[in-house]
């Protein structure tokens, strides 16, 4: 009695497959931010380690979910717009949080903001699986933009 050999296709990935390892990709992020925090009140000079470890893993996330949207067709690849639309959205976030702050990027993030909401609704109608995924990153965007929206307030400028 030996083991079962497994095949080629019994190796190959699906696409939800592909859709969960990205999930679980951009769920790297909360142990990542855990550590970026500890880099900026103990070691602030290895903070730098954070920023391009974030880079990477919002870049990987990009690039595996535009893979999946274009190799595959079918309704599940809404669920790839869908990271896609979350990956620009959070570097939108996080350009607006490094050195690239200014009051016009307000507007930009809230114009991502928008077009991931509506990508996001358009997802939940067309996709019948995984659904939790599309769910949990509206929830995000919603804390994110309403971070946005306090600072905005605190910034001390005029809404228009």
């Amino acid at each position: 009695m030996g083991t079962p050999e497994l095949s080629r296709e019994d190796l190959k990935l699906t696409e939800l497959s592909y859709v969960k390892i990205n999930a679980l990709i951009l769920l790297m992020i909360l142990p990542l931010s855990m550590i970026g925090y500890q880099f900026a009140v103990s070691n602030e000079e290895m903070f730098f380690v954070y920023e391009w470890s974030l880079v990477v893993l919002v870049l990987i996330s990009f690039i595996l979910a535009g893979a999946t949207s274009i190799i595959y067709n079918s309704s599940n690849t809404w669920l790839s717009y869908a990271i896609l639309s979350f990956d620009l959205q959070f570097t939108v976030f996080g350009l607006f949080m490094g050195p690239y702050t200014s009051y016009e990027l307000f507007f930009v993030y809230y114009l991502c903001s928008a077009i991931a909401l509506i990508i996001f609704i358009i997802t939940l109608k067309k996709v019948k699986v995984v659904r939790y995924l599309i769910v949990i990153l509206i929830i995000v965007t919603v804390l994110l933009t309403s971070y946005m929206v306090l600072l905005q307030s605190l910034w001390g400028t005029n809404w228009m």
